[in-house]
């Protein structure tokens, strides 16, 4: 070995220095000033001359060890490969790790078993496995001073499987390698947003020493810009950082939330409703994302804001966090909009930065015009309900298909422009009433309880409650006879009715203003009120008013008398008052006009009943726009959607009934997994994501490797390197002990493939039971077959 190739002290490592990450991480760690053991490194290049000449390699390498340490003292050698700890692949546990080392005849013969590791069949395998690229492995080799552990750990500062912004801390008495080795399950902390929310019993004494690792894990994470993962040791007195990684897992980790979209989409939702909502919708956030952030917000998919899971609206939370980070704002704050659930008393914090400062003038200007912005609702309503009713006043019977499509995209244009004003008149609403209620809270007046009055008589035209309530008044000044009639005719038989005098009128003011309504004004695939025969005269006759409804809150009559006395408080209620007006008013011309794509569409679909390119009514629903369209342009796709209609029919109504969790990691949970029913419930530690069902195929040892098949879910009791290649069969993971750092853990996130560990009781399954894995949420499922 060349003698020019020296054992590097730590201190001296760049990140040009040729020794892998795992040496340049500990050595950034070092130069935070960061306690560390003492540590020196053989690099790339000691490797490459021992590879080169075996023979002369023990005097060379025992040379430079009695040259440069104290060979007295016990040493742990570790790997540190230029393959290690890679974004793609960890190489966890390939390498050789030998602990405890004394005497210059052990550190050289651990430091050639270390680069021998580096070309073992193992190695070969894994490497094979994972369809590796094949680059050339160089192998340096760190050397540590030992540290005699109470106990050992390993922490992630954010949660490697959902992303979420928890701190997870693992720990085993003793030396870490038992994180890694079988049969191992290590102690479990968890930490969210600082509270401590999960930890081991009987293990009180340890919560300081954690929460001191806790924050000096945050604290290094900060620095270095992004999570990581880091392994740590405590001797008694103070904790040693022995390895820091980054964690590469969250990249590509998206959460999809249903508690704003179920708000206004709920339930099913068909292809044409999705496919017009999502771009009418989307691109109004788009716009206003683009007032505070300017051209930084531009490369926004609209598409990638929203994704339907089983026919089901859900909200990506992800590109909320990216636009959050982009002004400055904690991306943590997502997860209380997705509805996650999070300790009491606990929030991000939030500190304006530079980032925020760069959009300040923006965020001022777009706050500025807003505070003005009550002069661009009323000329919103009023341009707005002078269109819709120019486009409904349209002779629809007399147009062909391709001049009812250029009335869709009118539609969309006006519904685009309108939806914007239905977001930001809600925005100030649940702001204005935010400050309101603020402000009552001083006076010990409840805000709920107010029933804000004027505002109520003001909204009386678009109010279908009121107006309900008047009908209903009307209805029972009937005779006996008249009111048995209305009972039991249909809408258009009571509206011909000219003998019912002034409740005949009511009800056909009620039908001109609220008969577009339907369940959902979001959805234009439901029927609208007017178009069942019996709906709202049972509504009319069956209306009961709410207990009370009338009367005057006391705490409304508090309000009342506080405001002749302060200025401000009456200036603000006004304020409040007028944009719950506003958001009643502008949501109402919103659902009327986006009800009107319902009558060109099932005029559309009229003409192409007649054509026979359409099977049945309401067929038209599960195509998309861009099919809609397709199909008038050529007809001779009728066939193939209509098989294509037929197959969704048949999904919307198997999925019809399918429960879906509120908050979705990354991906659609497998249909088996909600569909059959669960005979068994086991829970573990989620250590790799996704979710599969397949047949368990318990694996007890090396005589049983050879039962392993293609999509199995391997079921262990733990496993170490060897167990490698039954990972390239398994479609997923369970394992009755272990943890985050198990080998079975590692490798099934590098093969990509979900696993659930310290699963009890999972050994005594048996083979071919059919299994649900959630590695996510730690869920095993026994599942009928």
């Amino acid at each position: 070995m060349n003698s020019e190739v020296p054992i590097i002290p730590l201190s001296r490592v760049t990140k040009h220095t040729n020794c892998g990450s795992k040496a340049r991480n500990l050595a950034g760690l070092l130069k935070m000033d960061i306690r560390i053991p003492t540590t020196y490194v053989l690099p790339f290049e000691a490797y490459d001359a021992y590879s080169q000449n075996q023979d002369k390699g023990r005097v060379d390498i025992r040379g430079i060890l009695a040259a440069n340490i104290d060979t007295s003292k016990s040493y742990s050698v570790r790997s540190s490969a230029n393959v290690e700890d890679t974004a793609l692949f960890s190489f966890a546990g390939q390498f050789e790790t030998q602990l405890n080392v004394n005497g210059p005849d052990s550190l050289v013969n651990a430091i050639k078993a270390i680069w021998g590791s580096a070309q073992s069949e193992n190695v070969n395998s894994y490497q094979r496995g994972l369809g590796h690229s094949g680059k050339e492995l160089k192998m340096a080799v760190m050397i540590q001073e030992m540290v005699e552990p109470v106990f050992s750990g390993v922490v992630f500062t954010r949660n490697p499987i959902t992303g979420l912004d928890e701190v997870i801390v693992e720990t085993v008495d003793g030396y870490g390698d038992l994180l890694v080795q079988e049969g191992v399950t290590p102690d479990r902390w968890v930490f969210k947003w600082g509270k401590l929310v999960e930890q081991p019993e009987g293990q009180e004494g340890r919560v300081s020493i954690i929460e001191s690792v806790m924050d000096e894990a945050i604290t290094i994470a900060t620095k270095e810009g992004f999570p990581v993962d880091m392994e740590w040791v405590y001797d008694g007195q103070d904790v040693v950082w022995l390895q820091m990684r980054e964690i590469t897992t969250l990249r590509n980790t998206n959460i999809y939330s249903n508690k704003i979209s179920r708000e206004f989409l709920p339930g099913i939702i068909k292809p044409l409703v999705w496919s017009v909502n999502i771009p009418v919708v989307n691109s109004s956030w788009k716009r206003l994302f683009m007032e505070l952030l300017g051209g930084d917000a531009e490369g926004i998919d609209i598409k990638n804001l929203s994704r339907s899971f089983y026919y089901r609206a859900y909200f990506n939370m992800g590109v909320i966090g990216d636009l959050f980070e982009l002004l400055g704002m904690p991306r943590q704050a997502l997860e209380i909009l997705a509805g996650i659930e999070v300790p009491e008393g606990t929030g991000p914090g939030f500190r304006p930065g530079p980032r925020t400062i760069k959009y300040l003038p923006r965020l001022l200007m777009t706050a500025m015009k807003k505070l003005f912005y009550s002069k661009e609702i009323e000329l919103f309503l009023r341009e707005k309900k002078r269109a819709y009713r120019s486009i409904y006043s349209m002779d629809l019977n007399s147009m062909k298909e391709e001049e009812l499509l250029d009335v869709v995209d009118q539609l969309f244009e006006l519904n685009s422009s309108a939806s914007y004003v239905v977001i930001v008149s809600q925005l100030l609403n649940s702001l204005y009433n935010r400050i309101l209620s603020g402000m009552l809270a001083k006076h010990d007046i409840d805000y709920d309880a107010l029933t804000f009055p004027e505002a109520k008589r003001r909204l009386f035209p678009i109010d279908p409650r009121q107006n309900l309530e008047a009908l209903n008044e009307a209805y029972r000044e009937l005779d006996r006879e008249a009111r048995e009639m209305v009972k039991q005719a249909k809408l258009d038989e009571v509206l011909s009715r000219r003998d019912l005098g002034d409740f005949r009128e009511q009800l056909t003011g009620f039908v001109r203003r609220f008969g577009h309504l339907s369940d959902s004004g979001n959805d234009f695939s439901t029927s609208t009120w007017r178009e069942d025969p019996y709906l709202i005269l049972g509504m009319v006759t069956e209306y009961e008013p709410a207990e009370g409804e009338d009367a005057k809150s006391s705490e409304q009559e508090r309000l009342e008398t506080l405001l002749d006395e302060n200025v401000f408080l009456r200036m603000m209620y006004r304020r409040a008052s007028k944009y719950r007006e506003y958001r009643e008013s502008v949501n109402f011309l919103y659902v009327y006009g986006y009800g009107l794509f319902r009558r060109v569409f099932k005029r559309i679909e009229e003409l192409f009943l007649n054509k026979r390119l359409l099977d049945s009514v309401d067929d038209i629903f599960y195509l998309t726009y861009d099919e809609v369209r397709s199909l008038v342009q050529d007809s001779s796709l009728a066939e193939a959607l209509q098989s294509r209609i037929r197959e969704r029919q048949v999904e919307v109504e198997r999925f019809r009934d399918v429960r879906l969790p509120d908050v979705i990691y990354n991906e659609l949970p497998e249909t088996a997994l909600l569909q059959r029913n669960v005979l068994r419930d086991m829970k573990g530690v989620a250590t790799s994501k996704g979710h599969f069902v397949g047949p368990a195929r318990v694996v007890r040892g090396a005589g049983d490797f050879g039962k392993i098949q293609e999509g199995d879910v391997l079921v262990i009791p733990y496993s170490d390197v060897s167990w490698t290649p039954l990972f390239s069969k398994a479609a997923a993971v369970v394992s009755e002990s272990g943890g985050i750092l198990s080998h079975c853990s590692i490798v099934a996130r590098e093969y990509g493939i979900p696993a659930v560990v310290s699963v009890k009781g999972a050994m005594d399954l048996k083979d071919g039971t059919s299994v649900a894995v959630d590695g996510y949420s730690g869920k095993v499922m026994v599942v009928e077959d």
